[in-house]
């Protein structure tokens, strides 16, 4: 029986620890999904599954927000006195300036939103939801609480959710956590406070990078995370410092103005003038203190600055904005995408001394090519690494990776050879081993080598990077399978060393800003040790460093005090980027965040596009350099 409403308890925002079976009878859903009938009347409670991020304003509100700056209005009301006094000539040329310089603005304006909404209607994609107990595909903007999506590799995820059933479904979700590696999700229920830790939850805007699943949509549009992101960069953005400058610069002309004008004219009364020859001269001598051509000078010379950035494929959407990126003395960045490559490397093959091995890669290399599951980014890394081929093996049997063994194996078979190959987390496949191979030769795993183990895991933790571990067992000829009770008494080989490495011209760009007077912060949703070696990686402090659990603990006062200290802003969600923006333009800090391609730009160089997010800044002062 479907649900006629759905409980304010369902939404909660940590909807993942609620046990799933609980989650559906909330939402009157099931494995059969809702009906058709159930799924339209909760559209048109709930709206579109549509994360809003342009909400473009109307010409007539556009052409009053700048009829309201006071250089403006008093330009306009410059024309009307000399309309109404007789004055045509000087009418006719403020009039048609004023006219030029906003109907370019707003032109520019429009183009931009339209640019944007042609880029989000080209990646607008599909879902496979089922209703009424079978499948069927519909636009993902059709989706509602309640729906059961299913996951295949490559999809978007459509929704926040949680995992209903998985085959080990992995989940990019470096969007929202800033961790390059893939996050494994599984149906187990969770208790995590944190949407990051998560195991169980799906994210709107994340994508599945391997296996497959079905999902249970708990939020759709603007109340997910995504959603509540995109809501708020669409807000009414705060004036910039450009806009500010010129509004306090027509305020002061104005007053300069009227000043002069009231002088002039009582000067004239009181010597006894015609009163209408004093009042034209000093509406002439307003005319003549107004810069008629200021507010079009102005326009021009940004709308050529958002037509070279255009060709380097940056979108400005408020031309304004282009004195805020020359004028920033702090640039936020992320680190995922941005500062790194967001591709995962094998960086090296290490024994259990922590020499390089040939015979690690070789035997990681077999297990990624003879699993039968969708493989990995991990697994594309070695198989990239290494060009050895299967040399004579030949697939037997495997036991797929699950979340409880956090390993993988495969029964391989070379002439009288059988091999159970092992590969997973390091935790997990030391647990398993009983040997340890050096130079060819078993040695017992005691005390001795777990320590250094350990030391081996902890080391390259520090400097950022991820470790496989690989571990072997014969097995006797005559057995063809495998099962997990034969992933024991296993002989640890060595470990498998990746990295998202950083880019080439990160660290160039960043001397380049450097020089500039340019202070750049990292703010990563990613563990604290990776963020600190990428940021030692392309030449940036990092000795003081501040966690997203750090920050829950601060109030926004404090968080003022103390943002102006830190390099690193490490394991942060997006809210938490927010409150670090908001802190530095309530410390006088100008803070932007932007694409690592926009800030190339500042340096003569075209790069790749990537997205911006622009943020309010100040003016530089005198004393640091210019941009």
């Amino acid at each position: 029986m479907i649900a006629q409403s759905i409980p304010a308890e369902a939404l909660v925002a940590e909807f993942w620890q609620t046990p799933k079976e609980e989650l559906c009878r909330a939402l009157g859903s099931g494995p059969e999904g809702l009906t058709q009938t159930e799924a339209k009347r909760r559209l048109a409670i709930f709206g579109a599954n549509r994360a809003d991020a342009s909400q473009s304003r109307s010409a007539l509100r556009k052409l009053g927000q700048r009829l309201w700056n006071p250089l403006i209005a008093m330009l306009l009301a410059a024309a009307l006195v000399s309309g109404l006094s007789g004055d045509i000539g000087s009418f006719a040329i403020i009039a048609t300036v004023l006219s030029l310089s906003i109907t370019l603005d707003i032109v520019q304006e429009h183009r931009a939103e339209r640019t944007a909404e042609a880029l989000r209607e080209s990646v607008a994609i599909q879902a496979d939801v089922v209703r009424d107990g079978r499948d069927m595909t519909v636009s993902v903007t059709a989706l509602v609480p309640g729906d059961v999506v299913k996951l295949r590799i490559g999809d978007l995820i459509p929704a926040d959710g949680i995992v209903l059933d998985a085959q080990e479904l992995h989940v990019n979700e470096a969007l929202m956590t800033g961790e390059p590696f893939p996050a494994f999700k599984t149906d187990a229920p969770c208790a995590a406070a944190l949407p990051a830790d998560a195991t169980n939850a799906l994210f709107a805007g994340t994508s599945t990078v391997g296996g497959s699943g079905r999902m249970l949509v708990v939020r759709t549009g603007g109340r997910t995370r995504f959603g509540a992101i995109a809501s708020a960069m669409a807000a009414d953005a705060p004036p910039t410092a450009l806009e500010e400058g010129v509004r306090r610069l027509g305020v002061l002309i104005l007053r300069l103005t009227l000043f002069l004008m009231l002088f002039v004219l009582m000067t004239h009364l009181v010597a006894h003038r015609p009163a209408m020859e004093s009042f034209l001269f000093a509406v002439a001598l307003a005319v003549g203190l107004t810069p008629e051509l200021l507010p079009m000078v102005m326009t021009v010379t940004l709308a050529r600055g958002a037509l070279r950035m255009a060709k380097r494929k940056v979108i400005v959407k408020r031309l304004s904005a282009i004195h805020d990126l020359g004028a920033m003395d702090t640039l936020c960045v992320d680190k995922t995408g941005t500062l790194t490559e967001a591709r995962i490397t094998l960086e090296a093959h290490i024994d259990p001394q922590d020499r390089s091995s040939d015979r690690v890669l070789s035997f990681a290399h077999l297990n990624s090519t003879f699993q039968a599951g969708v493989r990995s980014p991990l697994d594309d890394a070695i198989l990239s690494a290494s060009r050895d081929g299967a040399d004579g093996w030949v697939r037997l049997s495997e036991v797929p990776f699950d979340f409880e063994r956090r390993c993988l194996s495969v029964l391989a078979a070379r002439h009288d050879e059988h091999m159970l190959i092992a590969k997973g987390a390091p935790e997990s496949i030391l647990a398993r081993c009983a040997a340890v191979e050096i130079d060819g030769l078993a040695h017992p795993l005691d005390a001795i080598w777990h320590q250094k183990m350990a030391d081996i895991q902890a080391r390259y933790a520090r400097d950022g990077f991820r470790l496989l571990a690989v571990a072997i067992r014969s097995i006797p000829v005559g057995q063809r399978t495998i099962a997990v009770g034969d992933e024991t008494s296993l002989t640890m080989l060595g470990f498998c060393v990746f990295a998202d490495p950083p880019k080439q011209d990160a660290a160039s760009a960043i001397e380049a800003l450097t020089s500039l007077g340019v202070t750049i912060k990292i703010l990563s949703g990613d563990h604290d040790a990776v963020v600190s070696h990428v940021a030692r990686a392309v030449g940036l402090p990092s000795e003081r460093v501040m966690t997203g659990a750090e920050i829950s603990e601060l109030t926004d006062a404090a968080l003022v005090a103390r943002v102006d200290d830190v390099d690193l802003f490490a394991r942060i969600d997006p809210d938490q980027k927010g409150r670090i923006i908001a802190a530095g333009d309530s410390g006088a800090a100008i803070t932007s965040s932007v694409s690592w391609e926009t800030a190339s730009m500042m340096r003569r160089r075209s790069t790749q596009h990537m997205s911006a997010y622009p943020s309010r800044a100040r003016p530089r002062s005198p004393a640091q350099p210019p941009t």
